[in-house]
C-alpha cells in the first residue's frame, strides 16, 4: 500500500530548488450516490478517484499542475510543469507558502470507519425508507422528487518544502428529498434533509417525515395583505440567507470592496442575540479538518460576537496583504485546484428556545418554510428579497397556510432585527457547512395583496 504522505513529502523535497517553494497535495476519495422514485432505484453510482496537485511559488510567481497518473514519469512531469508555469506567471509579493505550525492532536469526530465498510445494500435500504416515510406520512403526499442518498470517504495528504507534512480522513453522508403534496387547491413541495459525518446518526424516517410535514402544512396557501410583521425562518431558509453573510465576511471580498459590512469593524451590526462563527475545528462538523487547504491549523473564529463585528476570514494570502494572521480558511476542492479563501463550518450560535417556544411568542407573523430567490440575496449591496410559502401565526398559534408572498429586508436590518434564536442548530453541507437554528426576525416587509 502506497504511503501517500511520504510520497508527497518526497516530491516536495525533490522539486524544491533555491528560491522555489513547493507544495504537494494528494487526495483519494470514494463517493456513492443513490436516487429512488416509487421504491425503485433510478440511479446508483460509486466512483473512486485519486490525484496529485503541485503548487510552485517562485519569487511570488505561482504555477500549478495536477495529475491522476501516479507513474514516476507523470509525477516528475507534473512538478516540473508547475515550476515551468511559475516562471512565466505574474509576480505577487504576497504569494508564499505559510510557515509550518503544529497541528493540535484532537479527535474532531469526522471519520466514520463503519461507513467505509457499509454495504451499498444498506444505503439503498436507507434511502427507500426515507421515501416511504414521506409517502406514509399523509395520503396527500403522493410523490417525491430527487429522493437521494450521498456519501463521501476521503483522505487528504499535504506536504511542502518548508517541512509541513500532515494528513487526515473525513467521511460525510446525507439524504435529501422533496415531498410533493396535493389537494383540490393545487400542489406544493417541501424539502427534507439530514447529514452527518456518521451514518448511524442519520434518521431515515425523520428526514422523510420532515419533508412531508412541511409540504402538507402549506397546502392551500394564499397570499395575505401586504404588511410589516415578524417572520420565523426554518433551517433551510436560514441557510440560504446565511451564505450571504459568509461571503460578506470574507477578507477577499473586503479587499475588493464587495461586502455590505465594509468599514464597520468593531461596530454593532446585529442584535445581541447574533453570534456568527466560523469553526474549522467543530467536533462532528461537516467541514471540520485539522488543517486547511494549505496546512494552516483550523481555528474557531468569532466573526460577529453578540452583535458586534469582530473579524473576517483570512487565508494566508489575504492575511499577508494586510499584515494579519490566517484564520485557517484556505479551502481546497480536491487536487485539481489551488487553495482559495472559503468558510468552513459557518454557523449562528444557537440560543435556548425550541422552535415551538419561538412561535408561541409571536403575536403576528409568518413562519417561512420555503423560499425562492426573486430579488435575490446580495452580499455586496445587502439587498434581500425572496418569494415565500409558510404558515401565518397569530397570538402564538398557527392559523393558516400562506403562499405567493415576498419577504423583503436588507441583510443589515435582518441582523439587527433578530429577536429570538432557537436551540435547534442544524448543519447543511453547502459551501462548506452552514448551520442555522430557527430564527425570529422582526419588522420584515411581507408583500402580498392590497389590503
Amino acid at each position: 500500500m502506497t504511503d501517500y504522505l511520504e510520497l508527497a513529502r518526497t516530491i516536495a523535497s525533490r522539486a524544491a530548488a533555491d528560491g522555489i517553494e513547493v507544495e504537494v497535495i494528494i487526495t483519494e476519495s470514494k463517493e456513492t450516490e443513490i436516487e429512488v422514485e416509487g421504491g425503485n432505484v433510478e440511479k446508483l453510482s460509486q466512483a473512486g478517484s485519486r490525484g496529485m496537485g503541485v503548487r510552485a511559488i517562485n519569487g511570488g510567481k505561482t504555477g500549478y499542475a495536477y495529475t491522476s497518473d501516479f507513474s514516476d514519469e507523470s509525477i516528475e512531469q507534473t512538478w516540473k510543469t508547475a515550476i515551468e508555469l511559475s516562471q512565466v506567471a505574474t509576480a505577487d509579493e504576497f504569494r508564499k507558502l505559510p510557515e509550518p505550525e503544529a497541528i493540535p492532536d484532537e479527535d474532531l469526530r469526522i471519520y466514520d470507519a463503519a461507513l467505509a465498510e457499509l454495504p451499498v445494500t444498506e444505503k439503498v435500504d436507507f434511502i427507500k425508507r426515507v421515501e416511504q416515510a414521506a409517502l406514509d406520512f399523509d395520503e396527500r403526499v403522493f410523490l417525491t422528487s430527487n429522493c437521494s442518498y450521498f456519501d463521501s470517504i476521503s483522505h487528504t495528504y499535504l506536504a511542502n518544502s518548508k517541512g509541513f507534512a500532515e494528513s487526515f480522513g473525513r467521511t460525510t453522508c446525507g439524504s435529501f428529498l422533496s415531498a410533493i403534496a396535493r389537494d383540490e387547491g393545487g400542489m406544493v413541495n417541501a424539502i427534507g434533509f439530514g447529514a452527518s459525518n456518521y451514518f448511524n446518526e442519520l434518521n431515515a424516517e425523520a428526514i422523510g417525515q420532515q419533508a412531508a410535514r412541511k409540504a402538507v402544512s402549506i397546502l392551500g396557501g394564499q397570499p395575505i395583505p401586504t404588511q410589516t410583521a415578524s417572520v420565523v425562518l426554518d433551517h433551510f431558509v436560514g441557510a440560504q440567507i446565511l451564505y450571504a453573510y459568509a461571503q460578506a465576511l470574507s477578507a477577499e471580498n473586503w479587499q475588493r470592496s464587495r461586502s455590505f459590512l465594509m468599514g464597520k469593524m468593531g461596530e454593532e451590526v446585529g442584535s445581541s442575540m447574533v453570534t456568527l462563527m466560523d469553526n474549522g475545528r467543530l467536533p462532528g462538523g461537516m467541514a471540520s479538518a485539522p488543517f486547511d487547504g494549505e496546512g494552516v491549523p483550523t481555528k474557531a473564529t468569532r466573526l460577529i460576537d453578540e452583535g458586534v463585528l469582530q473579524a473576517v476570514m483570512y487565508d494566508s494570502y489575504t492575511a499577508a496583504k494586510e499584515g494579519k494572521i490566517s484564520t485557517g480558511n484556505a479551502g481546497r476542492n480536491g487536487h485539481r485546484s489551488m487553495p482559495t479563501l472559503a468558510s468552513s463550518n459557518f454557523y449562528m450560535q444557537p440560543g435556548h428556545k425550541s422552535p415551538e417556544e419561538i412561535i408561541k411568542g409571536v403575536e403576528k407573523g409568518l413562519y417561512v418554510i420555503s423560499v425562492m430567490q426573486t430579488g435575490g440575496i446580495d452580499p455586496v449591496s445587502g439587498d434581500c428579497s425572496m418569494s415565500a410559502n409558510g404558515l401565518w401565526i397569530e397570538d402564538g398559534e398557527i392559523q393558516q397556510a400562506v403562499g405567493g408572498v415576498t419577504i423583503a429586508t436588507t441583510l443589515g436590518d435582518l441582523l439587527r432585527n433578530i429577536s429570538d434564536v432557537g436551540n435547534d442548530l442544524q448543519q447543511i453541507p453547502f459551501f462548506g457547512s452552514l448551520g442555522v437554528p430557527t430564527l425570529r426576525v422582526d419588522n420584515i416587509t411581507i408583500g402580498g395583496v392590497d389590503a
